[in-house]
């Protein structure tokens, strides 16, 4: 039987109404909005009035509603409501509102009251009940400045909070006070009507948590802000004993303090194809339930988590990791720039089961990364490769013996010398061919060059449509055989001059390749500046020259 999924749109005066309770589970982040995200918000407001030409007069012949995006519930029959995604939208509309009501007339501020608060019954013995519930180190400092009437006004900039949550409602609320000062009457006391009644959400809601995730993973809104960590680490930290829940929730924040969200994240997917050794069969939140169901949340954290993260870090900031070891930099270096990240599961598993013979097999895994980039090989093909070498490891094989899944096959050495050889600058993705020039440049260079560049730009020495009876049309006949070949290739730390790019031989070599001192931040451009001219037996002993420096570093013959 199918879950339940309701989804509709309706104007914030139906969302924040007693159709719905809305409540953040623990497993949410806190709340993150910095002032610049909820002034974006009001700034996006205001310049819809003022596209609109809207008053509190014409309100209702305003044909064009203003989306505020979607939010996903965990929610059933009943008003009360998870807030599986929309949780910074929905608390920074009450904060807006609560300043807004602070600021207004009576008459305005009653109305806007009711959408903060739903009202109880004397009569029925119920107590008044705020229509949004933080997490529970936030809540009450919500609902004493936020929510309660005229909470607001108690606020300044020295009042203390306890959480960083804290400090960010405390500074929303005074922006939008401070705000206000310089918006018009009118415009003013129309905003409350276009929130409640122009504003739209789309609503999705399901009574089933897993359902209501599967929703969250595939929409993708300005508001978005849980992760999957986020629910596996409800999962796990659940899995352990109610007096050590604290100390492993410490070691938790610690590693995803020090990665951030989104390297955290990408953490849990290289330890998922290390663990399962295959592509993942669905989302990491399904894989990750098949991984825990044997494995205490301890084990998990002290044996898989806390490891894996420190070798994580340091393959993601190798220069501070290994700034005594230039070759384990070097290769990192290039890893790092490869166009895919999935080597990394067989470096971190390398480095933790072995932690010998580092450099050597990360430059093993360089150039099979490096080949198969340039080579084409798609995600499918890569992930099944990697699987198996992760299971070769598994087993013991040696990873540098000739029948490892490492090794290169003779196929694929001869296809990716006839690539290099042929026209790399047509045939190769972007990502593929500047790794192709940043690897050679490295070769050329002594020592352990940096490439911490704002821009690198790949130009063509002979352009590739020179004026007609040019020197470059003079020097080649056949400008096709040679143009987009590696050997007419060079690297620059500026954008593409359009101008410039036509020039004959010498003026671009001293207006556009080299610096003021007749050198190029690339040995590879360098060393075409030190030509005296641009032939095709000058590009052909180039391009062997630069052929062969691959094959030899990438063991191609």
């Amino acid at each position: 039987m199918h879950t339940p999924l309701n989804a509709q749109e309706m104007p914030l005066h139906k969302v924040f109404s007693d159709d719905f309770l809305f409540t953040i589970p623990s497993v949410q982040r806190p709340y993150s909005w910095t002032t610049e995200q909820a002034g974006e918000l009001l700034d996006d407001l205001l310049e819809f009035i003022e596209h609109h030409r809207i008053t509190e007069k014409n309100i209702e012949q305003i044909p064009e509603p203003y989306f505020l995006g979607s939010i996903v519930l965990v929610k059933g029959e009943k008003p009360e409501a998870e807030v599986l995604d929309g949780q910074q939208r929905l608390t920074t509309l009450t904060i807006l509102l609560s300043a807004l009501r602070s600021y207004l007339p009576e008459e305005y501020a009653n109305e806007i009251d009711e959408l903060i608060v739903q009202r109880g019954s004397r009569i029925r013995k119920i107590e008044d009940t705020y229509r949004l519930r933080l997490r529970k180190k936030d809540n009450d400092f919500f609902k004493k400045y936020i929510q309660e009437r005229d909470g607001i006004t108690k606020l300044t900039k020295q009042t203390p909070v306890k959480t960083d949550s804290q400090a960010l409602i405390r500074d929303n609320a005074l922006y939008y006070l401070e705000r206000f000062n310089d918006l018009d009457e009118s415009t003013l006391t129309t905003l409350p009507s276009v929130i409640a009644t122009l504003c739209y959400m789309v609503i999705v809601s399901t009574p089933n948590f897993d359902s209501a995730f599967r929703i969250f993973t595939v929409l993708n809104d300005r508001g978005l802000d849980l992760m999957v960590t986020d629910i596996l680490k409800a999962k796990i930290i659940g899995k352990i004993p109610e007096s050590e829940q604290e100390i492993y929730t410490e070691k938790w924040e610690d590693i995803e303090s020090a990665l951030g969200r989104e390297q955290f994240n990408e953490l849990f997917s290289h330890i998922r194809m290390i663990l399962q050794k295959r592509k993942g069969a669905g989302n990491l939140k399904d894989e990750y339930d098949s991984i825990l169901e044997n494995m205490s949340g301890k084990t998990f954290i002290d044996e898989i988590l806390i490891p894996y993260s420190d070798i994580y870090i340091q393959i993601r900031n190798y220069k501070t990791s290994f700034v005594n070891d230039e070759e384990t930099v070097k290769i990192l270096e290039f890893l790092n720039r490869i166009d895919n990240m999935d080597w990394i599961p067989v470096a971190m598993y390398y480095m933790h089961h072995y932690n010998n013979n580092i450099p050597a097999f990360l430059k093993r895994l360089e150039r099979f990364a490096a080949v198969h980039m340039v080579l084409r090989k798609n995600f499918n093909w890569r992930q099944s490769k990697y699987s198996t070498i992760l299971r070769e490891l598994e087993q013991g094989k040696d990873p540098f013996s000739k029948t490892s899944t490492l090794n290169l096959t003779d196929d694929e050495k001869k296809e990716v010398i006839e690539v290099l050889n042929g026209d790399v600058y047509k045939k190769l993705k972007d990502a593929a061919k500047r790794y192709v020039l940043l690897r050679l440049d490295a070769l050329l260079s002594k020592g352990q060059p940096s490439y911490d560049y704002n821009t690198i730009t790949i130009e063509h020495i002979l352009p590739q449509t020179p004026p007609k009876e040019s020197e470059w049309t003079k020097n080649f006949p056949d400008i096709e055989q040679y143009v987009h070949k590696l050997g007419n290739l060079v690297l620059l730390t500026t954008k593409k001059n359009s101008r410039a790019k036509n020039f004959d031989f010498e003026r671009k070599k001293s207006t556009y390749f080299q610096s003021k001192d007749g050198v190029s931040t690339f040995a590879l451009t360098t060393q075409v500046i030190q030509e005296k001219e641009w032939t095709p037996k000058v590009l052909e002993r180039r391009q062997k020259l630069l052929l062969d420096l691959l094959v030899k570093e990438w063991e191609l013959r």
